[in-house]
């Protein structure tokens, strides 16, 4: 299953403290967790970018439910804000 969730930062921070922060999560059904794109400009502060982020989740012992997809996908956007990220509609 994959879940994009797209991000304005601050320029300081950079994608392997996204990841690690990720990572640190625990999740065991994290598979993949990528940058898709990078737009600096428009609406977007001088000193801040928009980063739309992938995760791939995917279990070994079945099917994934909705509400622990719900969950993670949670977990992972509490884990951005927490290094500042602003969650985009």
């Amino acid at each position: 299953v994959g879940r994009d969730f797209s991000f304005v930062f601050g320029d300081e921070v950079e994608f392997e403290a996204m990841r690690r922060a990720v990572v640190a999560l625990g999740i065991p059904e994290l598979r993949e967790f990528r940058p898709v794109e990078i737009f600096r400009g428009g609406a977007i502060d001088s000193r801040h970018y928009s980063i739309l982020l992938r995760a791939k989740l995917q279990s070994d012992e079945g099917t994934l439910r909705d509400e622990q997809i719900a969950l993670w996908s949670a977990e992972i956007v509490r884990a951005l804000q927490g290094l500042g990220g602003v969650q985009r509609a």
